[in-house]
């Protein structure tokens, strides 16, 4: 799934914000109101459900599980259950667009099925790591098939025989948690979660709502969660409202908070105490906000929260609230902008893993618009003048919460703020400009950026370079910045390789490795099976192959002429593979360099690793790619050299968008 075309959008000061504005539905809990409707008998009636791209992705994987789902009016919906242990399997993949949510709870209730399951996503989410939901579902029984580094496309094989575990949560996140009790309904015995912190408690309070006996102990440090699998519920018609999202009502609340004169009133918001650090902390900072009409909801907490402008001031923001505002640190910061001294916040690694980088996303906005963010590991610090000058452009990374907060700072700056693409938004905030606009805002299209897209040209762009030197994640980028076609050659032989395996022949069968070959199409490079180790051995034979060789060589040119566009990573692409393409780039970094990175990158995936050893399989794989004697690794002599030792993978990212600017240019 690619995105839809960029979105370039601006933002400039417009009037004060005045009257009753609503916020979309609790994406968190829309999500769950969907997934445990299907797993009791009888019909549920769900209104003011958040009708975003993340949340109608997971109607749709039910829907591909046998759950009948029907959208009934606006905002309600009606969900007839299957009842525990009643999904089907289903006959295609489940493609979950950006939402990490969707994807990994759907994980959990899937473990206890005896089917396997196939996920993936948009590029976003593709890049985003399911390890830490994988290692507890594992232990309950689940067998995985994955990317390297634990990433989607995967295949899950679910098993009737899954276990009841006890498991203590090395990281808060309420996402593995809930992924843990999904899998444990459908498991006899006990499964127990234990949070160090205290994450967002909407699984357990949604499982209580519809019948189900969770038990939940207050230990030493932090919380045990207790679930017992097959219990028994009625057959019922239940219905659920869904109250605003705390997280989207924060851009509304921040927006208020720094546009002069602006009083506003956000009804029937979730006000659940582990959703409302933000609000805490914008307190603390001076702001004027109240809970009105306080009361309770489908077992949450709910309010109308009224917001007026406020002269704020900076904080120190503590490691331990960020489980409950971590989406919110991008908004915050904004309002840290607009506060007089320096805002720090301190614990959030966990944004290093979000849509995007969310850390370095927020602290590059920032410098974009005339604000000093510093990072120090997992802390950011915002030094705030009550003013912000403006007048940049943001990388959004394709990050609704980046997109919607530096819209928001730009309606007090000094010049309008642009943002590079808005077309995000949608994943959890429908209608975002247009409900902003409606009570004083001037967001709009960005005119003189959007109307040249349109004639952009469809370039090739090849990008080479040696191992761990960053080249396919910045041909992901490129491709995404630009609406360009992606091929990662890397996993051409591997598809072909899978091709001939799975249609149990030998890879040594020089006749069926051509025919394999010959019909190799773009979906069969997104199977999750491509990394399993005997299809790598079964790619290293059939590389061998000249003819195969031949006409993988043209499946790369004629994905090359894509209409589209097309960006192609490799070693030999701007050499060999497409000779004439239009902009070619080698990126490339000292050997002690990648060496780190490589290290690094296995450390976060949890294999430990000498960095001596991965030292020296570099320097041999630098000697191999250079001793080749067919196409040795060397930069085509019209390629622009990337030398990547000394820049962050932004600022790499930034020059190759300037390079292909320039030749459309």
């Amino acid at each position: 799934m690619t995105h839809p075309p960029s979105l370039p959008m601006q933002s400039k000061a417009g009037r004060a914000l005045s009257g009753t504005i609503s916020a979309p539905g609790d994406k968190s809990i829309s999500h769950r109101a969907l997934i445990l409707a299907s797993q009791v008998l009888g019909s549920t009636k769900i209104t003011g459900m958040l009708e975003g791209e993340d949340v109608l992705g997971t109607a749709k994987a039910l829907g591909q599980m046998s759950v009948r789902i029907e959208r009934t009016a606006p905002h309600t919906w009606q969900v007839q259950g299957v009842g525990t242990g009643g999904l089907s399997e289903a006959s295609d993949v489940l493609n979950m667009g950006n939402s990490g949510t969707g994807a990994r709870l759907m994980m959990g209730l899937v473990t206890p099925y005896p089917f396997v399951t196939f996920f993936t996503g948009d590029n976003s989410l593709r890049k985003r790591p399911m390890k830490r939901v994988m290692a507890p579902l594992q232990e309950m029984g689940a067998r995985f098939e994955a990317r390297e580094s634990s990433k989607l496309p995967l295949a899950l094989c679910g098993t009737l025989e899954t276990m009841p575990i006890e498991y203590t949560l090395p990281v808060a996140s309420a996402q593995v948690k809930s992924a843990i009790l999904l899998a444990a309904i459908n498991t006899a015995g006990i499964t127990t979660v234990i949070e160090p912190e205290a994450t967002r408690d909407h699984t357990e309070r949604m499982l209580r709502h519809f019948g189900w006996q969770v038990e939940t102990k207050k230990l030493a440090k932090g919380v045990s969660i207790s679930l017992k699998g097959h219990q028994k519920l009625p057959v019922a018609h239940r219905e659920i409202s869904v109250p605003a999202d705390p997280s989207s009502a924060a851009f509304l609340a921040v927006a208020a908070l720094i546009t002069p004169g602006s009083d506003i009133t956000i009804p029937q918001v979730c006000v659940n105490p582990l959703r409302t650090g933000l609000y805490t902390t914008l307190r603390e900072m001076g702001a004027s906000i109240e809970f009105l009409n306080e009361r309770i909801s489908a077992g949450e907490e709910v309010a109308d929260i009224r917001v007026r402008h406020s002269t704020l001031k900076a904080v120190s923001v503590p490691a331990e609230r960020a489980p409950s505002m971590i989406d919110e640190y991008p908004i915050l910061a904004v309002a840290a902008a607009y506060a007089k001294g320096t805002t720090v916040m301190q614990g959030l690694g966990e944004l290093k893993v979000k849509e995007s980088d969310r850390l370095n996303a927020i602290a590059n906005g920032m410098h974009a618009c005339g604000v000093t963010a510093k990072i120090a590991g997992d802390t950011l610090s915002i030094e705030g003048s009550g003013v912000v000058k403006g007048g940049g452009t943001v990388v959004t990374h394709y990050d609704h919460r980046i997109a919607m907060s530096f819209l928001v700072m730009g309606m007090n700056a000094g010049q309008p703020i642009h943002i590079d693409d808005g077309s995000a938004i949608a994943t959890s905030f429908p209608g975002f400009a247009e409900l902003m606009n409606s009570v004083g805002a001037q967001i709009a299209l960005d005119v003189a950026v959007a109307a040249p897209l349109s004639k952009i040209q469809k370039l090739v762009v090849a990008i080479d370079g040696p191992a761990s030197s960053g080249k396919g994640t910045l041909a992901r980028r490129l491709a995404e910045h630009f609406g360009y076609g992606y091929l990662d050659t890397g996993s051409i032989y591997r598809a072909v390789g899978l091709k001939i395996i799975y249609s149990g022949k030998d890879p040594y069968d020089k006749r069926a490795a051509i025919d394999a070959a010959l019909a190799l199409n773009a979906q069969d490079l997104a199977n999750p099976r491509l990394r399993q180790e005997r299809i790598g051995m079964a790619a290293s034979i059939i590389s061998a192959i000249p003819e195969v060789r031949s006409i993988l060589l043209d499946f790369q040119r004629n994905f090359a002429k894509n209409s589209k566009g097309a960006v192609l990573d490799g070693r030999d692409i701007g050499t060999v593979v497409c000779p004439d393409a239009n902009v070619k780039i080698f990126i490339t970094a000292s050997l002690e360099t990648r060496a780190k990175r490589r290290h690094r990158e296995l450390q976060g995936e949890g294999i430990e690793v000498v960095y001596e050893s991965v030292l020296e399989d570099l320097r041999e794989r630098d000697e191999r790619d250079a001793q080749r004697a067919v196409a040795p690794l060397i930069p085509a002599s019209d390629a622009i050299v990337l030398d990547t030792s000394n820049l962050d993978a932004q600022s790499v990212f930034a020059k190759a968008v300037e390079i292909v600017n320039k030749k459309m240019a």
